[in-house]
């Protein structure tokens, strides 16, 4: 199928929130664990091709074969495939067999497409050779087939190899059991990049009432956003390495750059945006170079752009210079992806471009045909060219056409046009520094700017200040949190600066706040229950919890216009994150939580899925504890039990949630938290043995306090399904009750074991982006904790 053919399948994207969901593709693309993960993450049923069948007509495909023949079974595989589609329309899983190979099958299934998502599954093809055992022609003849299923689907997935199906040690990825009721278990990383495809297709958005969140704005919503440019060729000829470039992203979008045909099945295309999406965990946007545009014709751009929005791609580009008509039927195909209108001006010898009404003309040309962003750019020929861009900023806000118009995008290029890129509030176009000698060849162009670069200079011009920021208590000195943080301002090229502070009272934190740049703090031990009283406002969540581990400043700016009782108030404070000034409150937040929740989802096993009767263990009744009871909360589990050397203290923190759900109409029926009184007493027998244990106790010792030697009766871990424990101290690492799990999972019991190095990173992300109001470079916060303790390690500390 070559590209010139693309553009034949169901062109639908947007589905009922309930819609069923339905996976085909070649044997070996791994169908059914994504059906399981994707049916899991849902709570929907799943349903498989295979089982379907024989409860339809009580034989199995082999035995249906033998009795009947060939010819029979053929047409009692597309009757049986019919009805499992077409009784099944909500609330399912789907997984095709080879039966959707049939023509018959196709056109079933391209009708269903017209309702519903039918998402192809690709692969590498060499690794579903050698899963097959497939010969070479075998594996020709498989592709070919299996390159039908574009014509009856109407998104893609590319499932990437994972290495973590080979964490049982049983060799190569080929050799695991996929019969294993853990194989999709083993594949975490699949599990985290379907999950999020899924999300993706279903529309799902993350809510937050807190004003500081980041994570439920849109980027483009956001000001001073980033869109870091990688271009397909590089990733073709593999002079771009997307783990290299995660360390030094700090893009709030990654926009793929299609500058060369790519090959007919498109694979490296999807295959890249899979990457980056795992690598970055960002958005993306794709864009197709004008040149190609030109090179293959306008209809043959217009169906790369239909295959571009098969793959689920957050922001697609169109060209406004294309025939109108077009234009609007690709956008009424948008679905759930948001469409920049792209205007390059070209136009030569006009000096007032900006100004002279017709690039105006140009967005509302945009916003006519509906387009979510407009996106307008020049290259500049003189340095005040770039003064004429904010003139032409503020006509289009002064433009009052539409409740809604779209967001623009504004900027000069060439050597003298950094001047407007720096002060574009939306996706502004960056490199890398890591793309800037790829391979022995210069990748950047001299006048390309990074995104530090973009924000050391909006620094420079004191449109953002800098920033003093704390991590207070009592015994931080082991604290990896610096360090983190540290690195991340500098990936960023911010110049806020971030210190431990040992101290017994919170006397010193009210001293370091009267200083007008003092920036916020993390809060630790013993102070996460006790700030609470000396807040100004905090966020639901913190309130929920009990417990505060993050404090953002409330300021007085002069001439604010924002009333402090009003609703906007702390908006307007979330907006002036980066400015200075005189400190006259507290707004607290938790995220603690957080971490433990993302650790949580991406290790549970689908085996130990949270259902009804999961049981949940918490050890410890501090602020950390709390986090940890109200994330089992939010993650469904109805019991949770408290076990804490204090009983008398867990009671108070049992009754703190027991409360919340007396009083809250959306508790689920029979939540309750309970306190476990001692390590003598057996396990509650009318509840199931606990599948996640989180230990929330300090490992090392806090003044006079000895750090807690802990273990479990081995009776409570006699869970058969195993489960998943995490241990939130990380100094220690190696902690007692870590050391009883490992010789369980030595005796064959399926333990899953969570460390605190793996918790903090994830805490620390979402506190970054809550104290600077910026997307947190995750992959370069990740590798400094790792990096940060071996070094302390060696130093024996």
């Amino acid at each position: 199928m070559t590209l010139l053919e693309y553009g034949s399948w169901p062109a639908v994207r947007s589905f009922d929130a309930n819609a069923s969901i339905v996976l085909v593709g070649s044997r070996g693309s791994g169908k059914r664990s994504l059906g399981f993960i994707a049916a899991t993450k849902l709570g929907r049923r799943f349903i498989t091709e295979d089982q379907y069948f024989t409860s339809t007509t009580g034989l199995s495909r082999g035995e249906y074969i033998r009795q009947h023949g060939n010819a029979k079974f053929y047409v009692q595989n597309v009757e049986v495939l019919r009805q499992m589609l077409l009784q099944n329309r909500t609330d399912c899983v789907i997984e095709c067999g080879m039966g959707s190979l049939a023509r018959e099958a196709q056109a079933i299934l391209k009708e269903y497409a017209s309702l519903n998502p039918v998402i192809y599954v690709l692969r590498n093809s060499s690794r579903i050779a050698r899963l097959l055992k497939l010969d070479e022609n075998g594996a020709a003849r498989l592709e070919h087939a299996d390159l039908t299923h574009r014509y009856c689907s109407n998104l893609e997935y590319y499932n990437l190899y994972d290495a973590t199906c080979e964490e049982t040690g049983t060799g190569t990825t080929y050799d695991c059991d996929r019969r294993s009721p853990d194989y999709s278990f083993k594949l975490k990383n699949v599990k985290q990049d379907f999950s999020s495809f899924v999300d993706i297709i279903t529309g799902w958005l993350p809510c937050s009432d807190n004003p500081f969140s980041i994570a439920a704005v849109a980027p483009e919503k956001r000001s001073f956003t980033y869109s870091l440019k990688v271009r397909l060729s590089d990733f073709l000829d593999r002079s771009l390495d997307v783990d290299e470039l995660e360390l030094d992203s700090c893009g709030d979008v990654v926009e793929i750059f299609i500058d060369t045909q790519p090959p007919e099945s498109l694979k490296e295309l999807a295959k890249l945006a899979a990457l980056i999406r795992r690598k970055i965990g960002v958005p993306l946007i794709v864009d197709v170079d004008n040149q190609l545009k030109s090179t293959i014709g306008e209809t043959p751009y217009f169906r790369l752009l239909q295959y571009i929005m098969r793959l689920g791609i957050e922001y697609i580009v169109v060209d406004l210079k294309c025939n109108p008509e077009r234009i609007k039927q690709f956008i009424q195909s948008k679905g759930r992806a948001k469409i920049i209108g792209d205007y390059f001006d070209t136009r030569q010898n006009c000096p007032d471009s900006w100004t002279d009404g017709f690039l105006l003309s140009q967005y509302v040309q945009g916003e006519d045909f509906g387009c979510d962003l407009v996106r307008i750019s020049r290259i500049a020929t003189k340095g005040d060219s770039n003064e004429d861009v904010t003139i032409f900023r503020n006509e289009i806000q002064s433009l009052q056409r539409s409740s809604t118009p779209p967001i623009l995008i504004a900027y000069n290029l060439g050597p003298f046009g950094h001047s407007s890129q720096v002060h574009n509030q939306t996706f502004t176009p960056v490199t890398s520094v890591m793309l800037s000698d790829l391979g022995g060849i210069i990748k950047r162009s001299p006048e390309s700017l990074t995104a530090q670069e973009a924000m050391k200079a909006l620094y420079k011009q004191h449109v953002i200040e800098p920033l003093q920021f704390y991590l207070l208590g009592e015994s931080v000195f082991y604290s990896l949190s610096p360090a983190i943080h540290k690195a991340a301002y500098q990936v960023c090229g911010m110049e806020n600066d971030y210190e431990l502070y040992e101290t017994s009272s919170l006397d010193d934190l009210r001293r370091l706040s009267q200083h007008n740049s003092f920036g916020g703090a993390s809060i630790s031990q013993p102070f996460k229950v006790g700030i609470i009283a000396d807040l100004q406002a905090m966020s639901n969540n913190a309130t929920k919890i009990g417990a505060v581990n993050t404090i953002l400043p409330i300021r007085e700016f002069p001439g604010s216009v924002v009333p402090k009782d009003s609703e906007d108030f702390l908006a307007d404070q979330a907006r002036q994150r980066g400015r200075t000034g005189p400190v006259v409150g507290w707004y607290g937040d938790n995220t603690d939580w957080i971490g433990i929740t993302k650790c949580l989802q991406r290790n549970i096993s689908p085996r130990n899925a949270i259902q009804r009767k999961t049981t949940g263990l918490v050890i410890g009744a501090g602020g950390m504890a709390r986090a940890a009871i109200f994330a089992l909360i939010q993650l469904g589990c109805r019991k949770v039990y408290i076990f804490n050397r204090s009983t008398e203290r867990a009671q108070k923190v049992a009754d703190h949630f027991n409360n919340q759900v007396e009083m809250s109409s959306e508790a689920a029926e029979g939540s309750s938290v309970e306190v476990v009184n001692t390590a003598a007493e057996p396990w509650p027998s009318s509840w199931q043995l606990p599948t996640i244990v989180i230990s929330a106790i300090p490992a090392h010792t806090i003044k006079d306090r000895q750090a807690a030697n802990l273990t479990l009766p081995s009776k409570w871990l006699a869970s058969p399904t195993g489960g998943v424990v995490v241990e939130l101290a990380y100094m220690p690492l190696i902690t007692p009750l870590l050391r009883q799990i490992r010789q369980l999972r030595e005796s064959g019991q399926p333990w899953t074991i969570v460390n605190g190095l793996e918790i903090l990173p994830e805490q620390a992300i979402a506190q970054f982006e809550l104290m600077t109001g910026r997307k947190a470079p995750k992959g370069r916060m990740r590798l400094e904790v790792q990096t940060r303790y071996q070094e302390q390690e060696k130093e024996g500390m």
